[in-house]
């Protein structure tokens, strides 16, 4: 049996984002399956806690763990990932084995360790609850580091990358993630997953740099027993499904819309999905399972960009999917991209003449960002190099709402491929935010 720490670091625009809504559930997942290999676990959440390396380090210190994992799924944790390691690295020296992981990590593999220096001993790549227990069970045994598939290591000077582990083919032998090592209190709502993967293939979409374009789904039994034991231990709230687009399955969505059904569970529920995959007897059977509102990818309004959009869908159908859901009696909000390749005030127009003809309830404006290992990366990055690494301000990189100055980074790489000025592209932010809000949703 091993000791692994399991560590989100706190990013430093944490105040300006605001509250974290979501409990961390790749990590608890991870942790649930350590501990039901026998490994003692902790997991440490720096950003639902707000809290200070100096914090975390005491919370390691107290635990004395032989293994610490840095959890970097998002591009704001690249610096704060590294900085927290490296205080890690001068606290503890070489008596722990630090390593990182997640989506940004598994893009972003080599320059993590090049800049890092010794602070990772390692990158680990794909889904972690393979690749974690792998890595753990491997040097318990005395393997070398460099043989472990799933991982990345500095040799001789370079980088050495070991093919990556299968990908998880049965979803519910993962079990139930470890709910009771995160601070729950600390979330406004559960996340779930009910599916991995989309077939889908979105240019800025980064859900294919860990689950490529295969769909995985798991059985409605598990899920709701998952949505039971939520509810009986830490009681009722909204329940975020995060898989990418939740109805791309009809089959898989309606056996666990009437299992919830058949339970008689009373439970609030929203997701996110495409206006493609929906009708009338789906929406109603969303709405009669406790779904409070549905949230659609619609992206843009200028057919010319669909195909960066990558989902089959029409103006045409995002208007008749918005007036079928509002007429089904469900909240719908749509979210919106400025900033493709080519974007003008022509362009933007059109996605406002779309905004105007849905019935929307709400929704969220944001600049396109290229996120690593996406194909928006590749061709802007890779291709046209349009910018450099060196420049990437990763702290500043999310953008959440238009009136926030950290915004004014994507915005300025983004006028880089646009026909429009940072400023520009702000303000088709703002004017679209004011546009998609218009409306009062629907009764309860």
């Amino acid at each position: 049996m091993a000791r692994v720490a399991l560590l989100i670091p706190n990013f430093l625009l944490r105040e300006q984002f605001g509250d974290i809504s979501d409990p961390p559930i790749g990590v608890a997942s991870i942790g649930g399956v350590l501990e039901r290999r026998g490994h003692e676990t902790l997991i440490v959440d720096g950003m639902a806690e707000n809290l200070r390396d100096d914090d975390i380090l005491k919370r390691v210190e107290e635990f004395r763990p032989r293994y610490i994992g840095i959890g970097c799924n998002y591009s704001v944790l690249h610096n704060p990932a590294r900085q927290l390691a490296r205080r890690l690295r001068d606290a503890f020296g070489k008596s722990v084995f630090i390593f990182v992981g997640g989506n940004h990590a598994s893009a972003m593999g080599e320059t993590l360790l090049r800049q890092a220096g010794d602070a990772f001993d390692a990158v680990a790549h794909g889904e972690g609850e393979s690749v974690t227990p792998a890595l753990v069970e491997a040097l318990e045994a005395g393997e070398a580091v460099t043989s472990i598939p799933g991982l990345s290591v500095l040799l001789n000077g370079g980088v050495l990358r070991r093919p990556d582990l299968p990908l998880v083919a049965d979803l519910d032998s993962l079990g139930m993630p470890a709910y009771h090592l995160l601070p729950m209190r600390c979330y406004q709502r559960y996340n779930i997953v009910s599916m991995r993967g989309c077939p889908y293939a979105c240019d800025f979409c980064a859900s294919t740099v860990l689950f490529s374009r295969k769909v995985r789904y798991r059985s409605p039994g598990s899920v709701v027993a998952e949505i039971e034991h939520l509810l009986n231990r830490y009681g009722d709230r909204l329940f975020w499904f995060s898989d990418d687009t939740f109805t791309v399955n009809r089959r898989h969505t309606e056996a666990l819309l009437k299992t919830i059904l058949d339970r008689g569970l009373r439970v609030r529920w929203s997701c996110l999905t495409t206006v493609n995959t929906v009708e009338t007897d789906v929406l109603n059977l969303m709405r009669e399972s406790g779904c409070r509102h549905i949230s659609y990818g619609i992206e843009t309004g200028h057919p010319a960009f669909f195909p960066f959009v990558g989902k089959p869908i029409s103006r045409e159908a995002v208007i008749r999917t918005s007036r079928l859901t509002r007429a089904a009696g469900l909240a719908h909000y749509g979210f919106f991209i400025f900033g493709f390749p080519g974007e003008s005030w022509d362009t933007v127009a059109d996605t406002y003449e779309l905004i105007f003809r849905c019935e929307l309830d709400g929704g969220g404006m944001n600049i396109l960002i290229p996120l690593p290992g996406t194909a928006l990366w590749k061709r802007l990055f890779d291709e046209q190099r349009l910018f450099r690494l060196d420049e990437m301000q990763w702290d500043k990189l999310f953008a959440r709402l238009p009136n926030e100055a950290h915004e004014c980074f994507p915005a300025q790489l983004a006028s880089r491929w646009c026909k429009l000025s940072a400023d520009e592209l702000l303000e088709a932010c703002v004017v679209g935010q004011r546009l998609v809000c218009r409306r009062k949703p629907p009764g309860p």
